[in-house]
């Protein structure tokens, strides 16, 4: 097991935890190196972390001149060596690049959605047939080879060769000096660079031309116009300017979530959800380790909006602008329709922890509030009127952060004296004397009046649930104690605490109108 006992400079950089072979386990950044990985060794309660020091063996760094350095740095190694410790996507469904195989003697062009260290990539392309269309460009112009090392290996041309899109290495056709120059042309010109190539196709053209061979002269005269046409821009700026990403994280003990909407023309046209394990506790840091490797196969946005800034996120956004090759944002919303995007993405996340580990969700609950059972079972409750008339109430059931339709029930006010607080008494008493046992927590609609009211009918009835109060507007939440808070937007158990109380509140209304309507005009 690593020991705390490394002479680190207090300097921005690089830290990389080792196995004795030498495996890279995990890469992080810092902006003191020497109090960062401190902290490692401060939480070995933390059983991510103790497994990392156990495993490690060795404590490399890099030392950088600033934090920018540190980041650009740090996304180019994780992605060299992926260490098991670091957040990745596994999986994962990402857009095409293409791929030139230079690790091979004779190196094959491709397009794939997994790139294999080494080899060349341009990506991503949202539209794999614009990059099944520049191989075949390609092939036309340097006539490298397309298929997989078994038909390789064969020995034998294929019809690419006889259709001159290939130079059939595989039959000893061209030699390897000359092919690995093509490979170079090919990719100078994917990248971009096409003046050395020009002149080198307009000398020829000159040459082919003065022997009177004019239709291998027009060959390379359309080539040089196909080559005029290639725009790099075209292929890599595949999102428009007025599109836009919507990134929402949340981190419940050793588990990140995520949720991804892309936005195009206005409407959201992909989404993801991702759930995966990570060693830190702040929500910042996960964000900023998740969107590096998420946007490493994903073409960039001109604008990521977050309900939270990932940890250093100026030079994230310089980081992707280079990637991308135009200016990335990354910012918090307050108002407008990308605030409602940012607020839809927050509640399908809330949706999405309930699904995957509401145990994970339902503790931060009960450690927030300071509950005495766990929210496995929670019951909502409203009273709806219209002055002192028609007055009924509403219940609705959560289950492991899920809503038990079939449990809903309505009451029509029947005894209660004028007022919401009588009414709710009244409600709450049928509903326990009916069904005596009671759940983990009773959510009520309102504030201090309401809470008084239910906090009555517990003692009367002898309840042992938790009691909450949760009022409209400033979404304060009000305890049996007396004591009241408000949890942060955007975070998870706030989320899931307005669902039910919307979602009884909701239930109420609708009965009270369904009620009205039944009277005469």
């Amino acid at each position: 097991m690593l020991k705390n006992n490394h002479d680190l400079p207090e300097r921005p950089g690089i830290y990389i935890f080792r196995t004795a072979a030498g495996k890279a386990l995990y890469i992080g950044k810092a902006v003191n190196l020497k109090k960062r990985v401190a902290q490692y060794f401060q939480k070995k309660d933390n059983p991510m972390i103790r497994s990392l020091l156990e495993r490690s063996a060795v404590l490399d760094f890099i030392v950088t001149d600033d934090e920018a350095d540190a980041l650009l740095l740090e996304s180019d190694l994780v992605h060299s060596y992926q260490p098991p410790f670091n957040i990745r996507l596994k999986d994962d469904k990402s857009f095409p690049s293409i791929e030139i195989t230079l690790a091979e003697d004779f190196p094959a062009i491709g397009y794939s959605r997994k790139i294999k260290a080494g080899n060349f990539a341009l990506g991503p392309l949202v539209n794999a047939r614009k990059a099944k269309n520049l191989i075949d460009t390609v092939t036309r112009l340097f006539r490298l080879r397309t298929c997989g090392n078994a038909l390789f290996n064969r020995g034998t041309p294929c019809l690419y060769y006889h259709i001159e899109r290939c130079s059939a290495p595989c039959a000893g056709k061209i030699e390897r000096s000359l092919y690995r120059q093509q490979v170079e042309y090919a990719l100078d010109f994917l990248k971009g660079r096409k003046g050395r190539i020009a002149t080198k196709l307009g000398e020829r053209m000159h040459r082919l031309a003065a022997d009177l061979n004019f239709e291998q002269a027009q060959k390379i005269k359309e080539d040089l116009e196909l080559m005029k046409n290639y725009s790099l821009r075209s292929y890599i700026s595949t999102r428009s300017r007025g599109d836009f990403d919507v990134l929402a994280a949340c981190v419940l003990g050793r588990d990140a979530f995520f949720v991804h909407f892309a936005i195009a023309g206005g409407r959201v046209s992909q989404s993801g959800y991702f759930n995966l394990q990570t060693l830190h506790d702040a929500e910042d840091e996960v964000l900023r380790e998740f969107m590096i490797d998420f946007y490493r196969r994903r073409p960039l946005p001109a604008e990521i909006i977050v309900a939270r800034l990932p940890a250093q996120s100026e030079g994230l956004s310089g980081l992707f602008s280079v990637q991308a090759g135009h200016r990335v944002g990354i910012r918090t919303v307050r108002q407008g329709k990308k605030r409602q995007v940012l607020d839809l993405a927050l509640k399908n996340l809330a949706l999405f922890v309930q699904k995957s580990d509401y145990r994970a969700l339902g503790t931060e609950i009960e450690r927030l509030l300071r509950l005495r059972h766990f929210p496995a079972h929670i019951e909502g409750f409203d009273i709806s009127h219209l002055g002192e008339k028609h007055r009924v109430g509403a219940q609705v059931v959560f289950k492991n952060g899920r809503p038990e339709k079939r449990l809903y029930r309505s009451y029509i006010i029947r005894a209660a004296a004028a007022g919401d607080t009588e009414a709710l008494k009244e409600v709450l008493t049928r509903r326990f004397r009916r069904q005596p046992s009671p759940p983990d927590l009773l959510l009520i609609d309102g504030g201090l009046p309401q809470l008084g009211a239910a906090v009555q009918v517990k003692k009367e009835l002898g309840l042992s649930c938790d009691l909450l109060a949760l009022a409209k507007g400033e979404e304060r939440i009000f305890m049996e104690d007396g004591s009241s808070l408000i949890l942060e937007p955007g975070t998870l158990p706030r989320l899931l605490l307005q669902n039910i109380r919307d979602e009884v509140h909701r239930r109420a209304i609708s009965h009270h109108r369904r009620r009205r309507e039944k009277l005469p005009k």
